[in-house]
């Protein structure tokens, strides 16, 4: 028996930690890494030409030693969430709001719909959202602006008998798949092209080369994943839907209050989009369109017991507080990192090995570089702004042009963000979907390697017919 005992428990797997706690070992991690990584700081100087602070090429000098005490290091949680207050409330909003959206029944209703149209053809329905998805991260640089559907992707994946991390693909690695290729995206090509001194969205047609292949890539991955991830072959059930015939919860009669609920929502996302192209709405400006459409909702379903409504409102934001608290956790890590002033050292430090490399692995090491800066500055514009005067530098001595230097920027931006523990976006979005950032990134990491293949293969073509126009 006892043999039995032992032989059971050597089979007992390595245990993860959660989201929140791999994060908070980041955290201490970095507040470590502030007494070993030495200090420096780039120059900063405004261009006259896009207007923005941009890192001096050369300019890294050592500063003095800052390391973070530990009054800092626990400081750093609150600062990371008040940092990162903007997007927490944005959450905060759409949590409420898809609460009374989702309570309403249109949702579960209108998904049981399309799940009967696509029955059997599950792959297809997938291809078609991420595509769509794909389209919005390419255009207007959509990212932040998806948290809003993960609720009903979710939900949609766990109707067809899907793993959870379908629904969130669908939305976050469709996107993603658009966003990261930069065909039109302000904010990662168009501001790396502005420091570079390139025209605006020169180079399309291979950005457009490499977005298709990498969204062909990702459907793929999805459609291969949820195959072989189905809920009712591994029991893959998150534990508030254990018990629970998800099935049946979409197995409801349209009625004439749940079209006009869906076509509330399909108007609300239709002006949404209109904004985002037309007026650069941001988190602010759709905030207070989805809690008007939440409002709306409201007294479609419940009329004028506005009770009712508030305490539906209140219960939805209330089962956001776990994402809110992850995208605050994140925000935390380079906190802490900027506080050290470590964050340029590490930029310098990975700059440094591609001056002697030929021309090819010079580019393929500009992307590597660049996977491994995002975990210290995801933000993309931010990104840009530290790095593409040093990447434009790296490139004018390295016989690369710049616009592949511009491309090798965008795509370790963005395609890495699937991996990056510190990107927001990606943070919140498995929070709302209650996944674990381990189980997550085993879904994740192989996708960006296949990714990576393509890239370095799009790149190494770049460099071949001197990509330009410079």
């Amino acid at each position: 028996m006892a043999q039995e005992t032992t032989k059971e428990a050597g089979k007992l797997p390595f245990r993860m930690p959660s989201t929140a706690a791999l994060l908070m070992m980041m955290i201490l991690a970095a507040g470590i890494l502030t007494y070993i990584v030495p200090a420096g700081k780039y120059e900063r100087a405004v261009d006259e030409g896009t207007k923005r602070t941009i890192v001096v090429p050369g300019s890294y000098q050592a500063t003095d030693q800052s390391p973070i005490g530990v009054g800092d290091l626990f400081a750093s949680v609150f600062n990371g969430l008040v940092k990162a207050s903007e997007i927490i409330a944005f959450v905060f909003v759409v949590g409420g709001v898809f609460g009374l959206i989702t309570r309403s029944g249109a949702i579960n209703a209108g998904l049981g719909r399309l799940i009967k149209k696509f029955a059997g053809k599950e792959g297809l329905l997938i291809a078609i959202v991420m595509t769509a998805f794909a389209v919005g991260g390419a255009t207007f640089g959509m990212a932040e602006e998806t948290l809003p559907f993960i609720v009903i992707l979710t939900a949609m994946a766990y109707a067809m008998g899907f793993d959870p991390i379908v629904g969130v693909s669908m939305v976050v690695v469709g996107v993603y798949c658009g966003y990261s290729a930069g065909v039109l995206n302000p904010f990662n090509t168009g501001i790396a092209q502005g420091i570079a001194q390139l025209p605006l969205f020169s180079g399309i047609g291979l950005r457009l080369v490499l977005m298709v292949g990498g969204l062909v890539i990702a459907i793929h991955h999805t459609i291969r994943y949820g195959k072989k991830h189905r809920l009712d072959t591994n029991g893959l059930i998150p534990e508030s839907m254990q018990g629970v015939d998800i099935k049946q919860q979409f197995d409801i009669e349209m009625t004439g209050k749940h079209k006009l609920v869906l076509l509330v929502l399909l108007a609300t996302i239709a002006v949404m989009i209109f904004g985002v192209l037309k007026y650069g709405w941001y988190f602010a400006e759709i905030s207070a369109l989805f809690l008007a459409m939440g409002l709306l909702v409201g007294f479609i379903t419940h009329g004028r017991d506005f009770d009712k409504i508030m305490d539906e409102f209140l219960k939805g934001a209330g089962d956001m507080t776990s994402a809110a608290v992850i995208v605050g956790l994140s925000r935390a890590l380079l906190v802490i990192m900027d506080s050290g002033n470590i964050i340029d050292t590490v930029v310098y430090g990975l700059s440094i090995p591609l001056t002697h490399l030929n021309r090819t692995f010079t580019a393929w090491g500009m992307y590597i570089a660049q996977g491994f800066i995002n975990f210290a500055i995801p933000s993309s514009s931010g990104q840009a702004v530290v790095v593409m005067p040093i990447m434009s530098a790296l490139s004018d001595l390295s016989d690369v042009t710049r616009q592949t230097a511009v491309l090798a920027f965008t795509c370790g931006d963005g395609y890495w963000n699937m991996i990056t523990p510190t990107h927001p976006v990606v943070m919140a979005a498995i929070g709302l979907a209650g996944i674990p950032f381990s189980k997550w990134f085993r879904f994740a990491f192989p996708l960006v390697l296949k990714w990576s293949v393509w890239i370095l293969l799009i790149l190494a073509v770049a460099v071949q017919i001197n990509w330009g126009p410079f």
